[in-house]
């Protein structure tokens, strides 16, 4: 029922068109109940449940198992609501019968993103724990220190006093794929602006000298862990320099030229033939400090992680994999990851002249122990499908069917063929 009284009745075709477009629900703030239709042939073969349509209506809260369409206050960003989506079970008769329509609000206001995809009948449980990822703020940095970027944009503008406009900037460039999960991040954030990076990438930047403050705020509440923290207090005392005008003297300039030198690739060209004499300043010191929040793993994981289904010739032998590949640098952090998976760093833990890698592939591993924590502290995004992709295959090589039987073996190279980069 609508907030008025009035009846939600949608013919199917509407309903997907309506879901396409993110239809706001007409009932948000209303605690509504799931009408689960029965399977059986008796109740089936009249029409009692409408087709194509869906049918709720109000209840005591108390009542309500996972309640929809209520929007509630997040903290700690203030005026951020989050939206649970109503999903109600249709009438399919078959051997697994699993028809489900979905009232839809906002894609940005869900815990889940991709509903569509991402929501599945086995992993029904999931939905709060996806929730819980997405506002925590341990998530946001774990991602950052994945997929995080902080400059100092130095350009030349003959307008302006020094001659040179500074410019810092946080941002996160994903595939355009990932624009749900960018638009979480700004949302929880409160801060920046989304837009297109060439033909299939979005990217989400704060540049706003009144917008920062509440990136330092949060940087310096939830600390990075990665070699990034090094750019962050280096992007951080340039905004400082800035937030205090300083940037307009020679001296201040000088000085923003000198820290921005040790900053992600270093000077432009043409900022180093301006400024040749400009010493460099000394980055801070590095100390990794351990993970400190197993939602960092999660927001870290789905910036950084991989889920490999790997393959051999003979004997129809299959692998599950999860690997993390990084800069030789932040060798301590796979060590630590590698710890809170209780595996020894010493034997999972590969080192080449530049990187090092973590690849856990004992199935023991895998299926009891990383497996159940991804499901407990979600990862977000596409590769969040890569995830429950890896899980089907995981519980069809618990059973093993796929060493006696070639259509199960096949079914998980087809599940195989579409997940990570092939995934459409």
């Amino acid at each position: 029922w609508g907030s008025k009284g009035s009846k939600i009745s949608w013919p199917a075709n509407a309903l997907w068109e309506n879901a396409k477009k993110w239809a706001q629900l007409s009932n948000s703030g209303d605690t509504l109940k799931l009408m689960i239709p029965s399977y059986s042939r008796k109740a089936i073969s009249g029409q009692n449940n409408y087709l194509g349509m869906v049918t709720s209506h109000k209840m005591n809260e108390s009542e309500m198992g996972y309640r929809g369409s209520k929007s509630e206050i997040q903290s700690p960003q203030p005026n951020v609501f989050s939206v649970k989506e109503q999903r109600v079970d249709g009438s399919y008769f078959g051997f697994n019968p699993k028809l489900r329509c979905t009232l839809m609000d906002f894609e940005r206001s869900y815990q889940f993103k991709i509903p569509s995809k991402q929501f599945t009948k086995k992993l029904f449980s999931t939905l709060n724990t996806k929730g819980e990822a997405e506002r925590n703020p341990w998530f946001i940095t774990g991602f950052a220190d994945a997929e995080g970027c902080f400059s100092i944009k130095i350009q030349q503008n003959a307008k302006l006093k020094m001659k040179w406009r500074v410019r810092p900037v946080f941002s996160i460039t994903l595939h355009i794929k990932d624009l749900a999960l960018l638009e979480s991040i700004k949302n929880n954030l409160g801060v920046g602006n989304i837009n297109k990076s060439g033909e299939k990438a979005v990217m989400f930047a704060v540049d706003s000298i009144k917008e920062i403050p509440v990136i330092i705020n949060h940087f310096d509440k939830y600390p990075l862990v990665t070699q990034k923290l090094s750019d962050y207090l280096i992007f951080k005392q340039c905004f400082d320099i800035i937030n205090q005008g300083s940037h307009l003297t020679e001296t201040g300039l000088l000085k923003i030229i000198g820290l921005k030198s040790n900053l992600n690739l270093g000077l432009p060209v043409k900022v180093k033939e301006a400024f040749p004499n400009v010493p460099e300043v000394n980055k801070s010191e590095y100390k990794f400090n351990g993970i400190p929040n197993p939602f960092w793993i999660s927001g870290f994981t789905s910036g950084e992680g991989s889920f490999h289904i790997l393959s051999r010739n003979s004997n129809n032998e299959l692998f599950a994999r999860f690997s993390i590949h990084l800069h030789i640098r932040d060798l301590e952090v796979l060590e630590a990851i590698s710890a809170y998976f209780k595996e020894s760093a010493i034997k999972k833990v590969s080192l080449s002249e530049k990187s090092a890698q973590l690849q856990i592939s004992k199935f023991s591993v895998v299926y009891n122990i990383v497996v159940p924590f991804f499901k407990k502290h979600p990862l977000l995004g596409m590769k969040s499908l890569d995830f429950i992709d890896f899980c089907r295959v995981c519980d069809i090589l618990k059973t093993k069917e796929h060493l006696t039987s070639k259509s199960v073996y096949n079914k998980i190279l087809e599940i195989k063929s579409g997940i990570n980069l092939n995934r459409k």
